[in-house]
């Protein structure tokens, strides 16, 4: 045993005097009454010290320290345990020490020296994992006592000769607080015991608010061939209730490369960890919310971010070539919209376009007006996408247009008429669904090109959290993906706004008929969505920041890479 150790401390306080042995007698039960405050405190003391130590020995951080106005501290700690220890007056005589295993087990002090304090087995007492911790108690003799049953029966404390150890002038001369000094210094909450001046140190981390530290994040895998995943852009916010101490970060599902399945992220330390983040270069630890556990109100977390947050922008070719598709497209959003409504924090909006213009639009809203706007002002077919729900947005469409001729069909119009108007919520994750059978005509015109959302592209103004575009497009048996004679800036395909953003496309018939929005990848990604946690520092609640995210199979069979710059989190 070292020679220093770690003393729950017990003051017996009384000054000394020279009697006969029955005055002496008379005087330890006096003595013994006198103390019982001291050992109340001491009873009280030892819990908490058990549970302060079964925390630094499970590697739980330590959160918060507060001074409480009646003497006393309270340690928070990750797992949302709060421990009280009172800083009041108590004897010598249990304590804690390290074994050679590294653990903590109580110890019995005695004339200045310490020996392990056994329980009723005559084995010495771990501090952590056990089923109870001491008790203290002077018996009708004036011995000194211990029960590990809650107080149910007592045993007589032993020294190393095994005899009974009495109270005696020897310890029961000291009294001090329990505590000389608490403080946070070098990522630690250290407390200074009063009985001989050892140290306490426990792990603190005040950033550590989702349950782990950043200390914990460990170092982010390097890809080892070409990424085959297709990472969605992300949302950035910072969570509810939180004080700005958490920072989610909301994706859509990603689709296992020619499966219909979709991953299951798992965060820092978790089994099978397959997502790794860094801000500004530094790792941060991360806690993941599938997209299963958003839908099981028995699953989810507490705190109300648990459900996705999305803002679903419809855009609809409602060309005259749409003809056949539109009211089977405005039957399925209806529906659609109503059953994601069920398990997601979502809201609608809606643009239309014929082949020069922006010709409709309601901006983003409840599910009830989306419904009120495609179904309820008396007109069918094409014409449900075309009019405006809102003046101001009608007055905008001298901005949006191609300029060109009567077959320029443009979704960049219609992705740009939303980006740059729409009131979206802080912090929900933008979902575009485009609808239409033609290729994207720009009339050469950069900032309606398809390429205006490819990072690649001179033109690129698009930015890297502005949203997930997804592409229905049907009319399939004219526009080939491997044989049309695809043009920049004048025939673009339109399945590249999902691939430049991270987001599905799906081909389906000319018709549309027979198709349901519940089939199509883009209704996978959004109930497949993932909210991923971290603790905020305070160099991120300002400026500018670099995002780097690695998802990548423990086996690595799937694995990517993104790096999104310029992010300002938002508030």
């Amino acid at each position: 045993m070292k020679a220093k150790n770690i003393w729950v401390i017990l003051s017996l306080a009384v000054s000394a005097v020279s009697c006969s042995n029955g005055d002496e007698e008379a005087n330890l039960q006096a003595v013994a009454l006198d103390m019982k405050e001291s050992i109340d405190n001491l009873n009280h003391a030892i819990p908490s010290l058990q549970t302060i130590i079964t925390k630094m020995e499970d590697g739980v951080y330590a959160t918060n320290m507060a001074a409480a106005t009646d003497n006393a501290y309270t340690i928070d700690f990750l797992d949302a345990t709060s421990v009280r220890l009172d800083n009041k007056e108590s004897a010598l005589l249990v304590g804690v020490d390290k074994d050679s295993d590294n653990k903590y087990y109580w110890t019995q002090t005695i004339s200045g020296e310490s020996t392990w304090l056994l329980d009723a087995s005559g084995n010495k007492a771990a501090v952590s994992g056990a089923t109870g911790y001491p008790q203290i108690k002077i018996d009708e003799s004036n011995v000194w006592t211990v029960s590990y049953d809650n107080g149910n029966t007592y045993t007589k404390v032993l020294d190393a000769s095994g005899n009974p150890i009495s109270l005696t002038e020897d310890n029961k001369n000291q009294k001090a607080p329990f505590l000389t000094s608490a403080k946070t210094e070098d990522e630690h909450i250290i407390l200074t015991l009063a009985s001989n001046g050892e140290k306490i140190e426990i792990p603190y981390d005040a950033h550590a608010v989702i349950g782990i530290s950043d200390k914990d994040a460990g170092e982010t895998p390097s890809l080892t061939e070409e990424g085959n995943l297709n990472i969605p852009q992300p949302a950035f916010y910072f969570e509810e209730g939180s004080e700005n101490d958490v920072l989610c970060m909301s994706l859509t599902g990603i689709q296992i490369p020619e499966t219909d399945e979709w991953m299951k992220l798992y965060g820092t330390g978790e089994a099978g960890q397959n997502i790794w983040l860094e801000v500004d270069g530094e790792p941060k630890a991360i806690t993941v919310i599938n997209g299963e556990d958003m839908a099981q109100p028995s699953r989810r977390s507490t705190n109300t971010s648990s459900r996705a947050k999305a803002d679903i922008v419809f855009l609809v070719d409602n060309s005259s070539s749409m003809s056949e598709e539109a009211n089977a497209i405005a039957e399925e959003i209806t529906e659609w919209s109503e059953t994601l409504s069920q398990t997601m924090d979502v809201r609608f909006g809606c643009v239309g376009s014929s082949t020069l213009f922006v010709n409709g639009a309601i901006d983003i809203t409840t599910v009830e007006n989306l419904h009120s706007y495609l179904n309820d002002r008396g007109v069918s077919g094409t014409s449900r996408t075309q009019g405006f729900a809102e003046k101001w947005l009608e007055d905008l469409v001298p901005n949006y247009g191609t300029g060109g001729s009567s077959y320029d069909e443009c979704g960049g119009i219609m992705l740009h008429f939303a980006d740059e108007n729409f009131t979206f919520r802080p912090g929900a994750n933008r979902i575009y669904i485009h609808f239409t059978d033609e290729p994207n005509y720009p009339n050469k015109r950069p900032e309606w090109s398809v390429e205006s959302v490819h990072k690649g592209y001179e033109h690129y103004d698009w930015g890297s959290t502005r949203g997930t575009i997804h592409v229905v497009f049907s009319n399939t048996s004219s526009y080939k993906d491997e044989t049309y004679s695809w043009s920049t800036l004048t025939k673009e395909n339109p399945r590249n706004f999902a691939k430049y953003t991270g987001g599905t496309w799906m081909d389906v018939p000319s018709t549309f008929q027979g198709v349901s929005l519940d089939d199509l990848k883009v209704t996978g990604a959004i109930t497949n969505s993932y909210i991923i946690r971290m603790n905020v520092t305070t160099d991120m609640l300002t400026g500018k920041h670099t995002v780097r995210i690695v998802i990548k199979s423990e086996n690595g069979d799937y694995q990517a890479e993104m790096i999104y710059t310029d992010v300002e989190f938002t508030h």
